[in-house]
């Protein structure tokens, strides 16, 4: 990336979060009768006349899927979002989910369920990450490498990849994060979690050991260096967590701060095949611009590891987050490393007046490192851009159907669905 381009964009980051951070508390939209969403279209009934969130009542917006993704080629499934809150909302936060189940063009079987349970006046917050994957994805090795830029729009085309630079897998996974955190003081929280990973049955497509022909793919040599069976490997950990959390809202923030500090301990005793440690940082700010029409998000994500060493699929790597939004522009593990570091800001802002209808606009920049190149961290850049739609499917909750288009700096282009806000 060109330097000057580099330097602005790290002096903007800079500049939005030196910016004074507010508390804020729970709060709605006060007459959600002003604004619509699918329900009020397809319903033969009355719109919902509450002033906001009944206690107790589960929202449960249901989704047919079917679209495409740029890791997943072309996919059938169904979507929950499931949302209730616990309490009154003038002390507890919603409660939230996300569970979906996809098949896709790829061959591939996904299993995922996110949830964020807050319990009365939010004394504990439950946050899991549970997914059963029966994948295929092409790596690109570790660090940022050029390579010539892929199209996504119609599907994945592996043999074409392939001789860009892409080395497809097929792999299965299991991963089972859940953590507890309890309040300690205001909207702080401090809690520790259980982090288990397993990837089994990997088949390294482009792997060839013929003397004749040898190819030897990144993840081999990778695990040949760093001592991992090829074929499966366990990570499990636990992982010890400071939150501080004054959103208004966990499903599409209108103003608030998040912050979120980590440190994974991976150890044999817990089955994991090395031991190794990890610090994850995650820090997230919004801001209203005009009362429920403009709003500004940013969202910075690190992972550092401190020692040992981890398995190559489970090194960090842009959209493996909890709920796969990081790194627009770029099909999911286009860039890997031992160390990773993203920031990414988004312009929010109403289409209609009614909030039915709604757009993005966001810029995203990473750095990741390989020392087998000796390429350094911060060394080098990318830089992803693009525009969304957004549709609102639940007033109440705020969710929304999202559908975004990114590019990357390397000429990548790539099209993304979801429910509920990227970050």
């Amino acid at each position: 990336m060109n330097k000057r381009l580099t330097n602005s964009i790290k002096i903007i980051f800079l500049v939005l979060w030196i910016s004074p951070w507010h508390g804020v508390s729970q709060n709605t939209v006060k007459d959600l009768n002003a604004l619509k969403d699918i329900g009020d279209f397809i319903s033969l009934k009355a719109p919902d006349t509450l002033a906001s969130l009944k206690v107790g009542k589960l929202y449960l917006p249901v989704l047919p899927i079917l679209g495409y993704a740029p890791a997943n080629g072309f996919l059938v499934g169904a979507g929950l979002a499931p949302g209730i809150l616990i309490d009154s909302i003038s002390n507890t936060h919603l409660s939230t989910g996300l569970a979906n189940f996809q098949i896709t063009s790829l061959g591939q079987k996904n299993i995922n369920f996110r949830h964020n349970i807050y319990t009365s006046r939010d004394n504990f917050i439950l946050q899991g990450d549970w997914r059963l994957l029966f994948f295929s994805q092409p790596t690109f090795g570790l660090g940022i490498n050029d390579f010539p830029p892929a199209f996504s729009l119609n599907g994945l085309d592996l043999k074409e990849l392939e001789e860009d630079g892409a080395q497809p897998m097929k792999f299965n996974y299991f991963r089972f994060y859940e953590t507890v955190l309890k309040r300690i003081k205001g909207r702080l929280y401090a809690g520790i979690g259980l982090y288990l990973d397993y990837h089994w049955n990997i088949r390294d497509e482009r792997l060839s050991l013929d003397n004749e022909s040898p190819f030897f793919t990144s993840h081999y040599t990778y695990s040949i260096i760093e001592g991992f069976n090829v074929n499966k490997y366990i990570t499990n950990g636990l992982m010890f967590r400071t939150v501080y959390d004054n959103r208004d809202n966990s499903v599409n923030p209108y103003k608030g701060f998040y912050l979120d500090a980590g440190f994974r301990f991976n150890s044999t005793l817990l089955g994991s095949d090395k031991n190794s440690t990890q610090v994850l940082l995650e820090a997230r700010k919004y801001l209203t611009l005009k009362e429920n029409a403009q709003h500004l998000a940013f969202w910075l994500t690190g992972s550092y590891i401190l020692s040992g060493t981890m398995p190559y699929l489970a090194l960090p790597s842009i959209g493996w987050d909890t709920y796969n939004r990081s790194g627009r522009g770029f099909i999911q593990g286009r860039f890997r490393g031992r160390n990773m570091l993203m920031a990414e800001a988004e312009w929010r802002f109403s289409i209609t007046k009614s909030g039915f209808l709604g757009g993005v606009v966001f810029l995203n920049t990473l750095t990741t490192e390989n020392k087998y190149i000796n390429q350094a961290f911060a060394e080098k850049f990318v830089l992803g851009y693009g525009t969304g739609l957004r549709i609102k499917m639940n007033k109440e909750t705020r969710t929304n159907i999202c559908v975004d288009f990114g590019f990357g700096s390397e000429g990548s282009k790539g099209i993304y669905f979801g429910l509920q806000e990227v970050f």
